[in-house]
């Protein structure tokens, strides 16, 4: 197990042409300050905890997926191709939320390789809060 920007990283058995990546980052204790400042710069209303939050509260995860050195990405040469996401619960002031992004699949397109990656928002008790899933289309770089 590795370490990428304060988060963990695992390379699971080498069961494909590019080994599964997974990456997961500390337990966030969403608080008020994290969310009045967060809704101001999204332009939210005061009091509400906008859904994006998630966005925030993963992205060490999702850039340690990016900078993984088995998936060899060359961010430079790197298209952000598609994202979804889905909201289970809305998250809450005092949630301990834990981000997990795995890559769900690699395979060659255009010369390069899409690469496409769920990022999973849990709770304190293990249940899913949401899913984000992301492709990235990435030029060919040697390893």
């Amino acid at each position: 197990m590795g370490s990428v920007a304060g988060v963990n990283t695992d390379t699971a058995p080498d069961t494909a042409e590019e080994p599964p990546v997974v990456v997961t980052g500390d337990p966030v204790t969403v608080t008020d300050e994290m969310v009045t400042r967060f809704a101001a710069a999204v332009g939210a209303p005061p009091g509400q905890v906008p859904a994006t939050l998630a966005a925030a509260l993963t992205s060490d995860v999702q850039r340690g997926v990016m900078a993984h050195p088995d998936l060899r990405i060359d961010l430079s040469r790197t298209l952000h191709t598609a994202q979804s996401s889905e909201h289970r619960r809305p998250i809450g002031v005092g949630d301990v939320l834990t981000a997990t992004a795995t890559v769900t699949g690699v395979r060659s397109a255009r010369g390069g390789r899409m690469i496409g990656f769920d990022t999973i928002l849990r709770d304190g008790d293990g249940e899913v809060v949401q899913t984000l899933s992301s492709s990235l289309l990435t030029a060919e770089v040697e390893a």
